[in-house]
């Protein structure tokens, strides 16, 4: 399962993060779950999430952040010592 936006270590991704160009106009947000929890309904918590979101951002950040969460939220594996859990 390849995926783009999988990092090996912090080390790797401070580098990676040295080697970008970020204008004034992109936002960099981190993502970073602690727990996993099983039992939380996704859908229901980014419908949520969104109608916060778009109390105090335009539709296309609220979307933006919308689509990581799903992202994240659905994608609920990791590698740990070249195993897939």
């Amino acid at each position: 399962m390849d995926n783009n936006y999988t990092i090996d270590n912090s080390t790797k991704l401070a580098y990676d993060l040295t080697k970008l160009t970020i204008s004034d106009s992109h936002r960099l947000i981190t993502l970073d779950i602690k727990e996993i929890y099983v039992n939380i309904p996704i859908t229901e918590t980014i419908d949520i999430a969104r109608t916060h979101l778009q109390k105090h951002n335009n539709k296309n950040i609220t979307e933006q952040i919308c689509t990581l969460l799903e992202m994240v939220l659905q994608r609920n594996y990791f590698e740990f010592q070249k195993q897939i859990y």
